[in-house]
């Protein structure tokens, strides 16, 4: 059994970190995910006792009853237990966690997570306070949408709000150009099951999207890589490619870049539109991190750019929101956009209804949602940056410009080594591999700083000493 040991409330308070960052969530909702966060990173340790609910109020600075609806929730989840004349003592992580939970698919990462490991491979939310609080009743579902609740083109609501903030970002759209998606992964495939025949190649950006080798393998295509140069595309090396293999077709990310965190600035993106109008390439545009530039900016995205050239744009809320919200859009053509509704129709019938409704709800709060996540981004990415460049400074560290996650280069090819290693040391990150199709990406990891604060040191501390047990 674990030694009992008493925890101080300034202690408490620092292992909570900034927990009440954020707006739309109550105090003590907030306060009992952080303790929960603590709890399950290993910080606050099983059979710890508590501080008395008064002191750690008054040093929080929030009411008793804030402290103790945060404590009853976690007694709920059998998390905490109080013991009369003992006080409040941790009893170890959720019992009620999924075991299923801990395997992810691979585009989150190496595949799976050790139970109680700290995952800081996954480049995702690591959960939905991010979301502002939205409403669903009975009556909105039913005016949302047909009664019959199938909407193969999704919600006209969302379509338009949709169409509203991509043309507030730069790019004029109609309703007639939205399809809804159940997420930015499911408008790829569509895409690609619409434009690709078997045998096919389409050029990538070069390191990418790990999720785009999943659906091009499924689907019998090579990957022609693209190397990025910095922040911009080579045109000259993407006419090339184009005239080499034939290519009628690219996967590119635009915006905030995943997973270097680059972006493209606005005479890199001209020049991009005036190759791909010469070539009359049809371009998958992904912008799912365009609105996690951490200063806010937003150019004007490929499609509001080009004269000839197709181009795709596709977007999520799995980012600037929750994952588990499986809302994203396609942007395209009307002609285009007919084709994909009927392709839909053969495996899927539309999206859900009440994640439509709550999307919708976020689009309404959107301006406020994306300032919060772009100032707690950037604060993680200084502290990461900061963290790493005193305790590992043999690392190469560029602090991104925008997204959740850092490209860091190793000082040799150790990042498989590396990756293995940190897992037994209880965290987990993602190698260059899984992001990249050069025998180069041995020397890169991608880390994912989208995380509590307390949970995100701990798990540098342990990546730091399983460098230490690498070398």
């Amino acid at each position: 059994m674990p030694v009992s040991q008493r925890i101080g409330t300034n202690a408490l308070i620092n292992m909570l970190g900034d927990w009440s960052l954020g707006r739309g969530v109550p105090l003590h909702t907030k306060l009992a995910e952080a303790m929960l966060d603590a709890i399950e990173s290993g910080v606050l340790p099983a059979a710890a006792t508590l501080p008395a609910e008064r002191a750690l109020a008054r040093s929080l600075s929030v009411s008793r009853s804030t402290v103790t609806a945060a404590m009853n929730d976690l007694k709920s989840r059998g998390v905490l237990e109080s013991r009369q004349g003992s006080g409040t003592r941790v009893v170890g992580s959720s019992p009620a966690q999924d075991p299923g939970a801990t395997v992810l698919p691979g585009i989150l990462g190496r595949g799976s997570v050790p139970v109680g490991a700290i995952d800081l491979a996954a480049s995702v939310p690591a959960d939905a306070r991010a979301l502002p609080q939205v409403e669903v009743d009975l009556a909105a579902l039913l005016r949302a949408g047909p009664r019959h609740g199938y909407t193969p083109a999704g919600l006209p609501a969302l379509r338009l709000a949709v169409a509203e903030r991509l043309a507030l970002g730069g790019l004029p759209t109609e309703l007639e150009n939205v399809l809804i998606t159940n997420g930015a992964q499911h408008g790829l495939a569509l895409a690609l099951n619409m434009l690709t025949n078997r045998g096919d190649s389409v050029l990538v950006d070069e390191p990418t999207y790990p999720g785009i080798f999943d659906l091009l393998s499924a689907r019998g295509l090579k990957p022609i890589p693209l190397p990025r140069t910095g922040g911009g595309i080579d045109t000259a090396e993407l006419r090339r490619l184009v005239n080499e293999y034939d290519l009628s077709l690219a996967y590119l990310q635009t915006s905030v870049h995943n997973p270097t965190g680059f972006s493209m600035d606005d005479w890199q993106l001209r020049s991009l539109a005036k190759v791909c109008d010469e070539l009359n390439l049809t371009v998958l545009e992904d912008l799912v991190l365009a609105d996690l530039r951490y200063d806010g900016s937003r150019p004007t995205p490929l499609a509001g750019r080009v004269n000839h050239a197709s181009i795709l744009a596709i977007g999520s809320l799995s980012k600037l929101g929750w994952g588990g919200l499986r809302i994203g859009w396609l942007r395209a053509p009307h002609s285009l956009l007919e084709r994909l509704i009927r392709a839909r129709l053969s495996d899927d019938l539309g999206s859900s209804i009440p994640s439509q409704v709550i999307a919708a709800g976020v689009l309404a709060s959107f301006d406020q949602v994306a300032k919060v996540r772009q100032e707690t981004l950037l604060c993680r990415a200084t502290t990461t940056s900061e963290y790493l460049a005193r305790e590992l400074p043999e690392w190469g560290l560029t602090i991104p410009l925008g997204g959740l996650s850092m490209w860091i280069e190793l000082p040799g090819p150790y990042a498989e080594p590396l990756a293995q290693v940190a897992a037994r040391h209880g965290v987990t990150i993602a190698t260059g591999a899984s992001a990249s199709v050069a025998s180069e990406a041995d020397h890169f990891i991608r880390l994912c700083f989208d995380r509590p604060e307390t949970q995100l040191m701990e798990g540098l501390d342990r990546l730091v000493q399983a460098w230490r047990a690498v070398c």
